[in-house]
């Protein structure tokens, strides 16, 4: 059931794929469509968490923020395209965030990205500032515009083209600052305090 779900992703917007639709692509009956699951939004769930479980897609998202001059960017993108199961993962992150997925699904994505990298820089989200938040937010989103571009970027073309532009390094910066955004407000951060002058008199004009 789960490979006719993405199957089905492929041909329609996800609000628009019903039980009937799977129970046809799986050639299995409601009866064991309702065995396992309680609706569409259950399948998607656990179609979605086999990604999670890819060790590649883990690697490649945390390797987006190793410090970018410790490994050659080409040759890591190009190992990781040449494995067929990796690409199987990323062109269905690709369905998720593309014109068929739903917001609830791209939110879904962000979140589990947005988890690794919090575990590799050792923060708790539930002790994030808003700055921190939002780098987060920012570079969650713009990794997921990769993913959702993964057609196009996933050969060997596209893997000298993401080196080049610096992305990597970006996003690893990006990152990799949100340990140093702090609550704390030094004297010489606070804004200026300008003090009121007293009109000048006739005697000063």
């Amino acid at each position: 059931m789960q490979n006719a779900f993405w199957e089905l992703l492929e041909e329609k917007p996800y609000a628009k794929i019903t039980v009937s639709d799977i129970t046809r692509v799986s050639e299995l009956n409601r009866t064991a469509f309702y065995y396992h699951y309680t609706n569409i939004t259950e399948l998607a769930d656990d179609a979605i968490a086999t990604i999670y479980q890819d060790r590649g897609i883990i690697e490649f998202i945390t390797r987006l923020i190793r410090q970018p001059d410790d490994i050659d960017l080409r040759h890591e993108y190009t190992r990781f395209i040449d494995a067929p199961r990796y690409l199987t993962s990323v062109h269905r992150i690709s369905l998720i965030t593309g014109p068929h997925g739903s917001t609830s699904l791209s939110k879904q994505l962000r979140e589990f990205v947005i988890d690794i990298w919090l575990d590799l820089i050792g923060l708790d989200r539930q002790n994030l500032n808003p700055g921190q938040r939002l780098v987060l937010e920012f570079a969650s989103n713009g990794i997921l515009g990769v993913l959702s571009n993964a057609t196009t970027l996933f050969n060997a073309d596209g893997a000298q083209w993401i080196a080049k532009t610096g992305l990597p390094e970006t996003v690893s910066h990006l990152i990799n600052s949100i340990t140093d955004i702090t609550d704390d407000v030094t004297r010489d951060q606070m804004a200026p305090v300008f003090e009121p002058q007293p009109p000048l008199s006739e005697n000063n004009a």
